[in-house]
């Protein structure tokens, strides 16, 4: 089709494109045609294209070059699948192709894209017009005066102000008006108005894909009596070259100026519903024609219990009683011929004339009423947001400070006092470990909800086991229960297996939100959990949770209420029991992400029960083995290790210098990231690690990573830095990741994931570590494969970015893998741990923290004598991998593009 375009391309000698001719405007529609994608609908168009004449005229061939332009257009941007852009985009790029076409009266209006574009529209259908009468004997040398005259007072229009816009419109309506007298003085009646409507018919054919030619029903001249004479098949062509001989029709009633040209849609009907009379409006309004309406009632025109009305009134004798429609107004729905509805306000008089009529008066108020109810919908959106932000403020102002004020005053009380009573002191710090591990519930809490909100919050799928999960949580609430003198029991079918595949972290977190609400709400009684099969296939098994207390329980009206955001129910027995109104919003969304049902049901005073079902895969493995356990070091390995941490907040620096002090770990405190850069760079430091949180004066964490990987000392010896943040958002750990850290660990930190890290750093064992949270991706379970479940939850399902990752991986580490083996083979040792450590972080990236190990290994062992041969062994280990991952992330990738 391309090809096409080249046909229509001609220059003339000197090498200037010729001025604008048919074959230039079919090199246009061509070159727009050879956009789309081929198919049978663009193949017609072409083909139609290929056949079609312009007109000798000029100004004509303009239009119709707009006319074919605009079809094309429509169906670029409304119909071809592959061809994304829109209407401005498009037209700029012919625009910058054909600048000599798009500067023609025909396309002008076409690149104004504001209510300015009517002013454009009138004027030339003004110019068409005359055109046309120019064709006439009778009439060619005025309508060529009206000619001249509109070529010499050419006024730019994009740039027209508001008012200006106005004064145009109404100036081009009076010009309209006066050219229609002038003809009227030397033309027959019934020819001027003839020719005049089927101008306007042919010319909003041209334009009929742009909204503003309906400007044009308010610019024609008020119709004379003979208007009707024109039938819809005639053309302004036939009423020339006829001489504009029509048919007389009977006499009708004569229509006003007034009428003809009010902005609303006129009726005249008899007691009989007859119409007598209707001006153009009203045509437009009801999509017929004027001898269509002549052979109908009112009443077909207007819904039935309308119709009924106005015939009651009409027949109605006794005048005392009031008119139910006549004299008033009311709105209807008016079903249009394309099967869709616009509403109209309507108006009917009674005109009380020697021979009964009445008067209909319509107006289209669609648009109206839209508007009235997106500003309605907006008012209540912004009420509801309001009230919203005003609850969750009043509940987390509260839920904050519950846990804050016994942080704070034990802390206080244990600052001043001088305890010699241990007990007491220990019951003082759990109290402070109590609320700090509740105002991070609360804090996660909020964060959850957010990303609900958002629709970010992801689930994972690992192999866990789900009557572990039961057993554990029954345990640890069974003794908040007792301390309030209430049984709990856990009850499981015998029949479910030990282990799934599903999200351990979320189910967990939906029993927790269940039986700690059972707790709380249970003054006496039981509460009972019970988790029973409903559901058992090859694939897939589907259980039945269930919650049931003898609590203060829910009336009906409030059942519903509870699962909606910040919502609690207040009376008499829970007015002491607060909470942040989140934990069953939360709850029900994660059962729903998790494609499960949720159920609840209460009896006020007896009690509640909250079952759920949840969908899970079947697991290959018989049980789940504890890799923490399992993988046992010594805290004396860590013993000499030395840290260099980056952190500007004081407590911070005094937790981190306990906790790796108690390790025998060396550590060395840098105020901010521009000191961490001064301190590594010093010739005499040696550092092991780098914790580096990411949010510091001077220079934050980013910026001092990237600065670091930069240097001519981390190039000999890569060192691995992990990033301490607060931010759990994933648009943070893409950028830390992109500055070339090893892992992210988020804050609080955790005493056992700082000690996994550790533990990575110093292993010579050929088994994985388990490396809680501490990974920019979470591992899978064997750490030998790319887990695309984990990459989704880790960043929010953001495609593009894994994407990005993974072709980074498939580009980087094919070359890298070819260089490291190059310089085991020759020796070069010290260039094979800096490549060893570069390819770590790519593997770790997706989650291979196998592949990670070995690496690790090869990193530390090839630059020492002594750990040559266990360095080589790692690498024949990491070669026997590396093939198969780096197929594994081709065929995710390809997978990922073909979604």
């Amino acid at each position: 089709m391309k090809t096409l375009i080249n046909r229509f391309f001609t220059k003339d000698e000197n090498g200037l494109e010729e001025a604008p001719t048919p074959k230039r405007k079919h090199a246009l529609l061509n070159f727009v045609i050879g956009l789309g994608t081929s198919n049978n609908q663009l193949r017609q168009l072409d083909e139609k294209l290929s056949n079609y004449t312009f007109s000798d005229e000029g100004f004509i061939a303009e239009l119709q070059l707009a006319q074919l332009y605009l079809e094309i257009e429509r169906y670029l941007i409304r119909k071809d699948p592959q061809y994304i852009t829109t209407e401005v985009k498009l037209r700029t790029l012919v625009q910058s192709e054909f600048s000599e076409l798009t500067k023609t009266d025909g396309f002008i209006p076409l690149y104004i894209f504001d209510k300015n574009q009517e002013v454009a529209i009138s004027r030339y259908f003004l110019k068409y017009v005359a055109k046309r009468f120019t064709q006439k004997e009778t009439t060619k040398r005025l309508a060529t005066r009206w000619l001249d005259a509109l070529e010499y007072n050419h006024f730019p229009i994009s740039d027209l102000s508001l008012v200006e816009r106005i004064n145009s419109l109404r100036k081009i309506k009076d010009n309209l008006k006066e050219f229609h007298t002038e003809l009227l003085a030397i033309e027959d009646v019934s020819c001027v108005t003839a020719i005049f409507n089927a101008s306007y018919t042919e010319y909003c054919t041209f334009y009929e894909n742009i909204k503003a030619v309906s400007i044009l029903k308010d610019m024609l001249p008020a119709a004379p009596t003979e208007t009707e004479t024109l039938t819809t098949n005639q053309t302004t062509q036939d009423l020339i070259s006829n001489n504009c001989e029509t048919k007389e029709e009977p006499p009708k009633i004569q229509k006003s100026d007034i009428l003809e040209n009010i902005l609303d849609g006129y009726l005249l009907f008899n007691s009989e519903g007859e119409i007598l009379d209707f001006n153009r409006n009203a045509l437009n309004l009801l999509e017929t024609t004027a001898k269509e309406v002549k052979n109908k009632t009112v009443y077909e025109y207007l819904p039935e219990d309308i119709s009924s009305l106005l015939k009651a009134d009409i027949k109605k004798t006794n005048v005392s009683i009031p008119c139910k429609l006549i004299g008033t107004r009311t709105e209807i729905e008016y079903l249009k011929k394309d099967g869709t509805t616009d509403d109209f306000g309507i108006a009917i008089t009674n005109n009380y004339t020697e021979i009964d009529t009445y008067s209909i008066f319509l107006k289209n108020i669609t648009h109206k009423k839209d508007t009235l109810k997106t500003i309605r919908e907006a008012k209540i959106n912004a009420e509801r947001t309001a009230n919203a932000k005003s609850t969750f403020l009043s509940n987390m102002s509260h839920e904050i400070r519950t846990p804050l004020n016994v942080i704070l005053g034990l802390s206080e009380i244990i600052k001043k006092a001088d305890f010699n009573d241990e007990e007491v002191l220990r019951k003082n710090i759990e109290g402070i470990d109590f609320s700090a591990k509740n105002l991070l519930s609360i804090v996660n809490d909020i964060l959850d909800f957010s990303k609900i909100e958002a629709g970010k919050l992801t689930i994972q799928a690992i192999d866990f086991n789900v009557r572990k999960v039961v057993r554990s949580l029954a345990d640890g609430f069974k003794i908040k229960a007792q301390e309030k003198g209430i049984d709990l029991e856990a009850n499981l079918d015998a029949q479910i297996p030990n282990v799934v595949i599903g999200d351990q972290y979320r189910l967990n977190q939906i029993l927790s939100n269940l039986i700690g609400n059972a707790v709380k709400f249970t003054q006496k009684g039981k509460i009972t959990i019970s988790v029973a099969i409903t559901a058992n296939t090859e694939e897939e098994i589907v259980l039945n949770f269930k919650v049931e207390d003898t609590g203060v329980g829910i009336d009906s009206a409030n059942l519903e209420k509870i699962f909606d955001s910040f919502y609690q129910v207040e009376n008499e027995e829970n007015s002491k029991m607060t909470g942040t109104g989140l934990g069953l919003a939360i709850t029900k969304e994660l059962i729903h992400l998790q494609n499960g049902s949720f159920k609840a049901t209460s009896v006020l005073n007896e009690g509640s029960v909250f079952g759920f079902t949840l969908p899970f895969k079947k697991s290959k493995l018989e049980k789940i083995t504890d890799s923490v356990s399992n993988y046992v070091r010594k805290d004396k390995k860590l013993e000499g290790l030395k840290l260099l941490v980056a952190e500007d907040s004081k407590m911070n620096q005094f937790y981190i210098k306990q906790l790796l002090g108690n390790m025998k770990v060396v550590v060395e405190i840098a105020e901010n990231g521009k000191e961490a850069i001064d301190k590594f760079e010093d010739p005499t430091s040696d550092y092991d690690l780098i914790l580096m949180d990411m949010h510091m004066p001077i220079m934050n964490g980013i910026d001092a990573i990237k600065s670091i990987r930069k240097s001519n000392k981390d190039a000999i010896k890569k060192v691995p830095i992990v990033a301490c943040s607060a931010d759990v958002f994933p648009e943070a750990r893409k950028e830390a990741i992109k500055a070339g850290i090893d892992f992210y660990l988020t804050k609080p930190l955790n005493e056992d994931a700082i000690k996994e890290v550790l533990y990575w750093l110093v292993s010579d064992e050929e088994q994985e570590p388990n490396i809680n949270n501490t990974v920019p991706v979470a591992t899978n379970e064997k750490g030998d494969s790319v887990d695309i479940n984990q990459l989704m939850t880790t960043f929010d399902n953001d495609e593009e970015f894994i994407i990005s990752l993974l072709e980074v991986f498939i580009k980087i580490t094919p070359e890298d893998y070819k260089s490291l083996r190059n310089c085991i083979d020759r020796e070069f040792y010290s260039r094979a741990s800096s490549l060893a450590h570069k390819m770590k972080a790519s593997f770790m990236n997706l989650g291979m923290t196998l592949h990670g190990h070995h690496l690790q290994q090869i990193e530390t062992n090839i630059i020492k004598r002594e750990g040559l041969a266990e360095a080589k062994k790692h690498f024949n280990t990491f070669n026997s991998l590396y093939t198969k991952a780096l197929l594994e992330v081709n065929l995710i990738l390809i997978e990922l593009k073909h979604k």
